[in-house]
């Protein structure tokens, strides 16, 4: 498949010894550049009905997502920190106007601050809470290259599945195996100059730290991640339990 990042996410046992079905969450980076035997294959074997992208709408008009026959697309940007002249994220842009290690640490502190930010009161991740609650076939969310934006909504998915938190982080991490033979081409989509490669080197993969910036912000603000999802995502235990019946087994 060309879908940077491509996967699905199952296998993991909760606290009750359930397990997540195989085929039915998927997440990775944008669908521009898949072949139509692909887009098939996507549709009609993997069952994908709906597709959810994290992206701005900026990120989104540069790379257009495949337009398929049968599945729905939505495009709601999943990151909440914005920039001082929000205008949003735009990666690509950033990176152009202000290459040099300065900049460097500016989008290393922006990514950061996003990390703290994105669990709370996320119209992407609302959606996609009640997406999963509708069981209205399969599910795909995305952003560029699948592993931030998209990493947090994995995690919380897998918290609101009463899934170890320890196993969240791993599955968030396992990005940098899927990545890793695309970070060139992810360096060269975003217009990186060889010799600044190096330097961005962390921002291609994704790092323990960060999400563990996410995980220490939840901590900070609730007891518990029963509090959490009833209060940011009105996700109850009756509505977990639902969840929980739908994609474990």
């Amino acid at each position: 498949m060309d879908i940077r990042n491509f996967r699905d996410i199952s296998g993991y046992k909760n606290r009750d010894g359930k397990v997540m079905k195989k085929n039915m969450i998927f997440r990775g980076g944008a669908l521009d550049r898949i072949t139509q035997e692909q887009a098939d294959y996507f549709e009609n074997t993997l069952a994908i009905r709906h597709i959810l992208d994290f992206r701005d709408k900026k990120e989104a008009e540069m790379a257009k997502d495949y337009v398929f026959p049968i599945a729905k697309y939505e495009q709601i940007s999943a990151l909440r920190v914005q920039k001082h002249d929000d205008n949003g994220f735009d990666f690509e842009k950033i990176i152009k106007s202000k290459l040099g290690v300065g900049q460097f640490r500016y989008i290393l502190e922006y990514l950061k601050e996003g990390y703290k930010t994105m669990a709370f009161h996320n119209p992407a991740y609302e959606r996609l809470f009640n997406l999963l609650l509708e069981n209205d076939g399969n599910i795909y969310f995305h952003c560029t290259a699948g592993k931030d934006r998209t990493g947090v909504a994995g995690f919380l998915i897998m918290m609101a599945l009463g899934m170890d938190e320890e196993d969240g982080v791993k599955e968030y991490l396992l990005s940098n195996r899927y990545l890793k033979q695309g970070a060139n081409g992810l360096a060269g989509q975003l217009n990186i100059p060889e010799e600044y490669r190096r330097m961005c080197a962390p921002l291609l993969g994704v790092q323990e730290d960060f999400i563990r910036l996410t995980i220490g912000s939840i901590q900070e603000k609730y007891a518990d991640y029963d509090e959490f999802f009833e209060s940011e995502y009105k996700l109850d235990r009756e509505k977990r339990n639902r969840l929980i019946e739908i994609y474990c087994v």
